[in-house]
């Protein structure tokens, strides 16, 4: 569920190998690492944002455009995640804002990525990928949030664009002949025209991958056909309703309304009103009934280690690789890395594009309008959009 899969993928017990839904370890790596997974999106075709590998303070001021102005970034460890330790570089009259470089941990073995700080609509999906297809998907924007960043509600929409680009990321693994199934979600945003620099235009971009099961799960609640996805090779694609809406309660309750308008605050309610609880179930209300008793809890945790509860939530689960391993991670990553610059190197990019359309050929049809999803005649070329 979380970042344990990294932990189970480098195991050597065939058993537990076997039924782990993850890909092999290198490939989960290449999609973790924030670095490695934009170069490979770059590489491939697919839109990212501009990126910088940061290794020193230095390399931070000496982003293009930042020192003038001309230039906003967001900062983060390659190895970061649930938008921690996550920083909004820009400058005022020469002087970098937002952070303090020298109380960061940015070194040779601790690197950090600079990416463009982009402007438009988030969304997160999250899929089932199987033998270079998608077997199951979900999409939903970013609307409510407790931090910003953490998004504490989830209303299913569809988006043609979106759904290609999973698609191609799928169908480029499954020429590397990644096999079996395995979860990946990623961070896109859309529609992000920098004022600093408007003749980029609008573009769709994905920010990040999570190569593991996230939010967007939720979404299949109720929903038998996910674990058939998961499990049965010749299973049909899913995708979730269109109508499904869920919402982590207790953060919806923290909602900062302060600053808000009458119209956002009935947005918010009709939200809050309109939806049920991840946890919800009629058939039993325990876990429902608890959660003020959790909260509780994780309040005193947050007090006891001065933390936020963001942080909190990520206590224990998450993968924090000691020097010695992150030395081999980082030697796993170059090998990668030239395995699949040299398998790619000779394509020209149509040829590229034909190969990746070529393993979807007399399998599922790339368009949304199946299953739950109402029937839509829209169609996005997202490589032609992003290139």
């Amino acid at each position: 569920m979380h970042e344990e899969i990294i932990h189970l993928a480098g195991a050597a017990d065939p058993e537990i190998l076997n039924r782990l839904l993850a890909p092999p370890k290198p490939i989960l790596l290449r999609l973790h690492n924030k670095w490695e997974f934009c170069q490979w999106m770059e590489h491939i075709g697919l839109g990212v944002p501009r990126h910088y590998l940061c290794e020193s303070a230095e390399d931070v001021r000496g982003l293009p455009g930042l020192v003038e102005g001309m230039m906003e970034y967001v900062l983060k460890p390659v190895f970061g995640r649930a938008s921690q330790s996550v920083y909004h570089l820009k400058t005022r009259e020469g002087k970098l804002e937002g952070v303090e470089l020298e109380k960061l941990d940015i070194g040779v073995r601790r690197k950090w990525i600079a990416q463009e700080w982009m402007y438009g609509e988030r969304y997160c999906s999250y899929s089932v990928i199987r033998e270079g297809k998608v077997q199951a998907f979900s999409l939903y924007k970013v609307l409510e949030t407790i931090d910003g960043s953490s998004c504490v509600y989830f209303k299913n929409v569809e988006h043609q664009g979106i759904f290609d680009y999973v698609s191609d990321v799928a169908a480029e693994l499954g020429l590397e002949g990644v096999m079996g199934a395995f979860q990946l979600a990623f961070d896109f945003i859309e529609g992000g025209t920098n004022p600093l620099h408007p003749e980029t235009g609008a573009r769709l971009v994905a920010i990040e991958c999570n190569p593991r099961c996230t939010s967007g799960v939720h979404l299949f609640a109720s929903m038998p056909d996910l674990a058939r996805a998961l499990t049965d090779p010749t299973s049909p694609r899913v995708v979730a309703n269109w109508k499904a809406k869920r919402q982590v309660f207790p953060g919806m309750m923290m909602w900062e309304h302060s600053d808000a308008t009458v119209k956002q605050w009935l947005r918010h309610m009709g939200r809050l009103m309109g939806s049920k609880d991840v946890v919800f179930s009629s058939k039993d209300l325990l876990p429902t009934l608890m959660q003020p008793f959790l909260l509780t809890s994780y309040y005193e945790i947050c007090r006891e280690k001065k933390m936020r509860l963001p942080e909190m939530f990520q206590l224990d689960v998450t993968w924090e690789p000691d020097a010695a391993e992150l030395e081999g991670v980082y030697e796993m990553a170059k090998e990668d890395r030239e395995r699949w610059a040299k398998r790619r190197g000779a394509l020209s990019e149509q040829q590229a594009i034909e190969r990746r359309t070529s393993v979807m050929a007399g399998g599922r049809p790339r368009k949304l309008s199946v299953g739950s999803f109402r029937s839509r005649s829209r169609r996005r070329d997202v490589v032609a959009e992003t290139s």
